[in-house]
């Protein structure tokens, strides 16, 4: 899918707007705060023996230097946390200490269960937890950046997601994580994330957010229609992809890769007359490079029109006369048709491209023989039990800067 990844964002977050509650005061809206006086106060923060415990064990977690020493009181405050929970479950101030102490511990969905609750409660918290809830999010994202540069993207998705459980109302994790399991090929996770992102961005005309950030968020999820259809392709949901490729194609009418891809899809639900019409108005566009007919000419082929496969393919190869890709599919489209004249040329090709290649010759012995030259047929099996190694399905990989080959070698001499 050509993954992109959007780790250069950007990021501004925002102050703890909120004074602590721990001690069970009433918390006031700060003058100037944006919707603070749509909220809620809610539940009053109520004190006991635990949740003082509780905050007690939290300050010496968060004044420690000690790394031992600080997951010991966290552990401690959690503790507390829940037993004054368990004693008052509609107490907001366990669930928040709660949630400050599963943060220290690095327990992030169950940190961010808590700051839901707490907020629930209380919903005069969000003053004070949507920094702590941002600040955390971004050490995870910048957690994830070394492994999303070393290409661990497990390792990587495994942290964007904490980061996910932790503070949802920002799209760029969502936007990584679906560009990631696109690449992992975990489609519902991928278009779940795209969605998600989707859904942030669309409500961010009417939120608390900034043009700056819109426009970055918008840029960040530029690519989603794109590889959301890419996905669904892959998914087999080919009826879906093809719906999503029209309105690309629509919107970006002189992109050849994404006209190719539409017809590719059209071709996966049988609709194989639109499909070649794609194909059509491409070989009739100027400037195509040989890449480019040879997915034309692969499109033309699995769609079982051998004909136009192989103008595709020979179009493919004067473009590029070194591929014997395109040549062997030009050679094999035309064997397949049975036009066994018009096979012989690219066959022969093909052969002096890929000497030690049995089916290059078989193809070109078989042609000759169909057209009538016997003898020559001969010589070439002759030339095919002389062979030392046979090398089948050697792969031409294009890749930026280069190619990698592959293929299977067959030592013929050896018992």
């Amino acid at each position: 899918y050509g993954l992109v990844l959007t780790l250069a964002m950007a990021f501004v977050v925002s102050a703890c707007a909120g004074g602590a509650t721990s001690g069970g005061t009433e918390a006031a809206v700060p003058a100037g705060v944006p919707g603070g006086e749509m909220l809620q106060q809610g539940e009053r923060p109520r004190q006991d023996e635990d949740t003082r415990a509780a905050e007690r064990a939290l300050e010496e977690a968060e004044g420690s230097e000690d790394e031992a020493t600080a997951v010991g009181f966290y552990e401690q405050a959690l503790a507390s946390a829940r037993a004054a929970i368990a004693a008052d479950s509609m107490n907001p101030l366990p669930e928040l200490q709660a949630a400050r102490a599963s943060l220290g511990l690095g327990l992030f969905p169950e940190a961010g269960a808590h700051f839901d609750r707490a907020e629930e409660l209380r919903p005069l918290y969000e003053l004070e937890t949507e920094g702590m809830r941002e600040r955390a999010w971004l050490g995870l994202y910048q957690d994830a950046t070394p492994f999303v540069n070393a290409g661990d993207y497990e390792e990587a998705a495994a942290i964007f997601e904490n980061a996910n459980a932790i503070y949802d109302k920002r799209p760029e994790v969502m936007i990584t994580l679906g560009q990631i399991y696109a690449q992992l090929r975990e489609h519902d996770k991928a278009l779940e994330n795209f969605d998600r992102a989707d859904a942030i961005i669309a409500d961010a005309e009417t939120a608390a957010v900034d043009e700056e950030t819109r426009a970055q968020w918008i840029e960040a999820a530029s690519d989603i229609p794109l590889t959301r259809a890419s996905v669904l392709s892959d998914a087999g949901r080919f009826e879906e992809a093809a719906d999503a490729f029209r309105v690309l194609v629509a919107e970006n009418p002189s992109d050849v890769t994404l006209a190719r891809s539409l017809a590719a899809v059209l071709v996966q639900t049988g609709q194989t007359e639109e499909a070649f019409q794609v194909y059509e108005d491409l070989m009739g566009r100027p400037g195509l490079s040989g890449p480019e007919f040879y997915n034309i000419g692969v499109g033309f082929y699995q769609g079982s029109d051998y004909t136009r496969a192989a103008q595709a393919f020979e179009s493919a190869a004067n473009a590029s006369p070194m591929d014997r890709d395109a040549i062997e599919m030009w050679a094999r489209s035309h064997q397949i048709d049975s036009a066994y004249a018009a096979a012989i040329p690219p066959a022969e090709r093909w052969a002096e491209l890929d000497p030690n290649n049995q089916n290059a010759l078989l193809i070109l012995a078989q042609s000759v023989n169909q057209e009538g030259d016997g003898e020559r047929a001969s010589d070439l099996i002759g030339q095919i039990e002389a062979l030392e190694a046979n090398v089948l399905d050697l792969q031409l990989t294009r890749m930026q800067g280069g190619a990698q080959v592959g293929g299977t070698l067959t030592n013929k001499l050896l018992d």
